[in-house]
């Protein structure tokens, strides 16, 4: 089993889903792990599953970032592994003509733009360690098509975010991936299913297309996550899909 102990370990978009299994998980195999989040309750009650520390962010807001990052500095003063599984999905199954603008950006915003911020200010803190680990969280939906067309694009945007910082942050000692989950039983999926289920008109159902998803688990995820993070992982680079 992998070993991270002595690493300082930010899981931004720890609360729920992927990145509470994967903050857990780090935590386990001996990281010191800081859980982000904007869900303010949800996250403090991961971290303390984790004996680790939480700090409220806004991945949106840049001035939100830096704030994290500064704390993340005052305390622990440096930082070895960014794990990145934050992220929403927004109109699903809404069609193109009726797929407002206000929608479209905010997505963005949140998965792609995010993404640029927590990776950009992470930087810093990982050169003060002498190098470290970034890996942001896109999606299947990037590339085998998504139920919206936000959701898609801002996944399709992280892809690519990875892929230029992997060659950007080679020189400084960072290591970049980005990891590409299908089918996990997390809320966000959930959702997506409930308004597949509704958009047919048979919400009674939702729990037996639940189960006919065959979906996997966040442990599942969380466990490439946290090898990524660990020095078993040194010569990956760029993209690792999973189910």
């Amino acid at each position: 089993m992998m070993n991270l102990d002595g690493k300082v370990i930010l899981v931004v978009g720890g609360a729920a889903g992927i990145g509470a299994a994967t903050a857990r998980l780090c935590a386990a195999r001996g990281g010191t792990v800081i859980v982000a989040d904007r869900d303010e309750a949800g996250g403090a009650a991961v971290a303390a599953d984790c004996h680790g520390t939480f700090l409220p962010v806004n991945v949106v807001d840049e001035a939100s970032v830096k704030q994290m990052y500064a704390r993340i500095a005052e305390r622990f003063g440096k930082l070895n592994v960014l794990l990145h599984p934050a992220g929403v999905l927004k109109g699903a199954y809404v069609p193109l003509d009726e797929f407002s603008l206000e929608t479209f950006r905010s997505v963005l915003d949140i998965n792609t733009v995010g993404s640029f911020l927590v990776a950009k200010y992470a930087v810093p803190l990982l050169e003060k360690a002498g190098g470290g680990v970034i890996v942001l969280v896109s999606s299947g939906a990037a590339t085998g098509g998504s139920s919206s067309f936000a959701y898609g694009t801002s996944k399709g945007g992280v892809n690519s975010l990875a892929l230029v910082l992997t060659n950007a942050l080679a020189p400084k000692n960072i290591r970049v991936n980005v990891v590409s989950p299908g089918n996990i039983d997390t809320p966000l999926k959930r959702s997506v299913i409930a308004a597949e289920v509704e958009r047919r008109g048979k919400a009674d159902e939702l729990e037996k297309a639940v189960a006919n998803a065959h979906l996997g688990e966040p442990e599942g995820v969380a466990r490439v996550m946290a090898w990524l993070a660990s020095d078993e992982a040194d010569y990956v680079r760029g993209m690792v899909t999973t189910r």
